[in-house]
C-alpha cells in the first residue's frame, strides 16, 4: 500500500512537472521537482530504518543464540555435576547423622537399663531393707555403673558433636544451589526474550498477510508478545531499539 501511494505521488507530481514547464512556470516547476525529491527522500529513508530493524533484531537474535548455546553446551553440564556433588554431601551427612544418633540411642539405652535396677536396690537400702552382703554388691554396682556412665556419656557427647559436624555441608551446598537458580533464571529471561523476539516477527507476518490496509496495526517497538498489550516494550532494551521504535520502524 505505501508503495502504491508513492507511486500515485510521483506520477501527480511528475504531471505537475510536465504541466509547469509546458506552461513555462519555473517556480511551480521547482515545487514539483521538490516534491518528488522529497518523496524519493521518504521512501528511501523508510526502507533504510526497516533495513536497519531486521538487522538490529538480527543481531539480538544472533545474541541470545551465542548464550543459550553456551549454556547449553558448558554451563548446564557444570550445575549438572554440582547438584549431584549437593546430593553426594547430602547423603554422606545424613549417614553421618543417623550413624550418630543409633549409636547414641543405644547407648542411653545401656544406660537407662542399668540405672532402673539400681535405683531399685538403692530405694531398698534407703529403707533398710538390704543385708550387708547384698549393700556390698551394690557399692561394687555403684562404682561400675558410675564409671560405665561417664564413659557412655563422653560417647555419646562425641557422636552428638559428629552429628553437628556433619551439618556444615549445608553452606557450601546453599551456595552451589543458589548459583544453579540464578543460571536457571537466566536460561528462563534468555528464552523468554528468545520467544519475544520470534513471537513478535510471527505476529508482524500475520497481521500483514491478514490486513495490508491497516494502519499501525503492527508497531516495531521491539519485541512483543501475543497476548500482551501492544504499548509494552520488552524491559531492558537498548538506545537502539529505542530510537528505531521513535522512528516507527
Amino acid at each position: 500500500m505505501a508503495e502504491e501511494s508513492a507511486g500515485d505521488r510521483y506520477l501527480e507530481s511528475a504531471r505537475m512537472l510536465v504541466q509547469s514547464l509546458e506552461a513555462g512556470d519555473e517556480m511551480a516547476a521547482d515545487k514539483a521537482i521538490d516534491e518528488l525529491t522529497h518523496i524519493r527522500e521518504t521512501v528511501l529513508f523508510k526502507e533504510l530504518g526497516m533495513l536497519t530493524r531486521e538487522l538490529h533484531e538480527s543481531i539480538k537474535a544472533f545474541r541470545l543464540d551465542t548464550r543459550l548455546s553456551d549454556i547449553a553446551e558448558s554451563e548446564i553440564p557444570d550445575a549438572r555435576d554440582r547438584l549431584n556433588y549437593v546430593i553426594t554431601m547430602t547423603e554422606q551427612a545424613a549417614h553421618r547423622t543417623l550413624t550418630a544418633i543409633e549409636d547414641s540411642i543405644n547407648r542411653v539405652d545401656v544406660v537407662i537399663g542399668k540405672a532402673q535396677p539400681m535405683r531399685e536396690n538403692w530405694q531398698r537400702f534407703r529403707n533398710r531393707e538390704m543385708a550387708v552382703d547384698e549393700f556390698r554388691v551394690l557399692c561394687r554396682d555403684l562404682d561400675e555403673f558410675l564409671e560405665a556412665s561417664a564413659e557412655e556419656g563422653g560417647k555419646v557427647q562425641s557422636n552428638l558433636t559428629e552429628a553437628l559436624m556433619a551439618q556444615d555441608y549445608q553452606d557450601l551446598t546453599g551456595q552451589i544451589i543458589r548459583r544453579v537458580i540464578n543460571l536457571v533464571q537466566e536460561v528462563e529471561e534468555n528464552l523468554v526474550q528468545l520467544v519475544r523476539f520470534s513471537g513478535g516477527r510471527i505476529l508482524e507476518e500475520n497481521a500483514a498477510s491478514a490486513d495490508k490496509n491497516k494502519d499501525g496495526a503492527i508497531k516495531a517497538e521491539g519485541p512483543s508478545v501475543p497476548g500482551v498489550d501492544k504499548g509494552d516494550v520488552v524491559q531492558g532494551q537498548d538506545d537502539v531499539d529505542d530510537l528505531l521504535s521513535s522512528l516507527g520502524f
